[in-house]
């Protein structure tokens, strides 16, 4: 299946879940898809968009791991549509229809987070908020390298860093706290988790609506 369809099933998906384990399933599904259009990307004969596409593909698994860790009943979600891509299409409306989806999961974590009712589920979905932005500038970057391309044919940039546009999303900047008093313990925090020293509020960076 295209990954333009795909990603729209999965956007249609994450707004009609209810449940926390639901929405941490979907979000979970989305990472799964990312890295597997990352992984796509990694076959181009391109130098740039292959080496951004392997980024992709690890910060969509690294995202996947972390979500996979907050799903309430403890059982993994399977690969599911990520496992039903079989062409990635038009580049320019598949990064940008994914950049969209990422910036939605974003959002519903920050959500989730806000209402927590355990550090457990909180201290995740502040990890997977920032494993989604990860994602997020990744795929940005490939919008401007095939901007810059025009589309499907493009030449090779070499090995140099793209310059970042100074365009996109403003960012919204919450002030979130873990739920009861004081934060987690080391043992309470999964060994990649990428929080703040100090624990008492954390500042997590999403795109605004």
């Amino acid at each position: 299946m295209e990954a333009l369809r795909l990603i729209k099933t999965a956007r249609h998906a994450l707004a009609e879940a209810r449940q926390v384990p639901d929405v941490l399933g979907e979000a979970r599904q989305v990472a799964l898809l990312t890295e597997a259009v990352g992984a796509r990307l990694a076959e181009s004969e391109d130098e740039e968009l292959t080496g951004l596409g392997q980024q992709l593909s690890e910060a969509g698994a690294h995202a996947a791991v972390c979500l996979d860790r907050s799903v309430a009943d403890g059982t993994p979600v399977s690969g599911g549509r990520a496992g039903r891509l079989t062409e990635l299409g038009e580049l320019q409306p598949t990064l940008e229809a994914l950049d969209g989806l990422l910036r939605d999961v974003g959002e519903t974590l920050v959500v989730l987070a806000c209402g927590a009712d355990t550090e457990s589920l909180y201290w995740t979905c502040i990890d997977g908020v920032d494993a989604m932005s990860e994602c997020k500038d990744v795929t940005a970057r490939l919008r401007e390298a095939v901007d810059r391309g025009g589309g499907v044919e493009r030449t090779a940039l070499g090995g140099a860093e793209p310059e970042r546009a100074g365009g996109g999303s403003p960012l919204l900047v919450v002030r979130l706290g873990p739920p009861g008093e004081g934060g987690p313990t080391e043992e309470e925090r999964a060994p990649d988790y990428r929080v703040p020293a100090a624990v008492g509020a954390s500042e997590v960076s999403v795109p605004a609506g």
